[in-house]
């Protein structure tokens, strides 16, 4: 009887929609996009914990993220880690993916290419691309930012405005003492 018990139990476990469920889970282990197994149930988006897969999409990750091609979230509070592409709206921590992705990071990328709107923080890699702006530090071969409060190293430097120091081969900044620069310009 007892086991009878606990196998409807489980049964209705698995059987009860969502909603009944929190909708904040520990652990997802992702296997593509949103087919996946979670605790405590299959149907967690927000995971204070740690989210693994193959390729994930979750809403909320405050935690680890960690994927082999592709992780996915719309706020990261922690580290999302992908071999392929990690891409996030709002990012507090660390990305760190061949292609990094962010609306608003405030933190560190660390890939092959990082992208984002506004940085707070450091890209590091080989293409930095800040598409509106950047308070910190882009070190890589290629440089880009509209507008710059801080540093850049690297071979290519590009700010359409800066507010600090260029250092590389090749150092273009449109309202820096001379518009192009090798090896130093900046403005302050």
């Amino acid at each position: 009887m007892k086991k009878l018990l606990l196998l409807m139990v489980l049964v209705l476990g698995f059987v009860v929609p969502a909603s009944a469920y929190p909708q904040v889970g520990n652990f997802k282990l992702s296997l593509w996009d949103n087919t996946a197994v979670a605790i405590p149930h299959n149907y967690i988006q927000n995971i204070e914990g740690v989210d693994l897969g193959i390729g994930s999409h979750s809403y909320n990750v405050t935690g680890f993220q960690w994927d082999l091609i592709w992780a996915e979230t719309q706020y990261l509070t922690g580290v999302s880690w992908a071999f392929g592409i990690s891409k996030t709206t709002q990012a507090k921590g660390v990305q760190w993916a061949f292609v990094t992705m962010a609306e608003d990071m405030t933190g560190v990328q660390l890939g092959g290419v990082n992208m984002a709107t506004n940085t707070t923080g450091v890209q590091f890699g080989g293409v930095n691309m800040s598409h509106r702006s950047i308070v910190g530090a882009q070190v890589g071969f290629y440089n880009q930012a509209e507008y710059i409060n801080g540093v850049q190293f690297g071979f290519v430097n590009y700010a359409k405005y800066i507010y600090g120091l260029q250092l590389g081969i090749f150092n273009i900044a449109e309202n820096g003492y001379l518009p192009a620069m090798v090896f130093i310009n900046g403005r302050f």
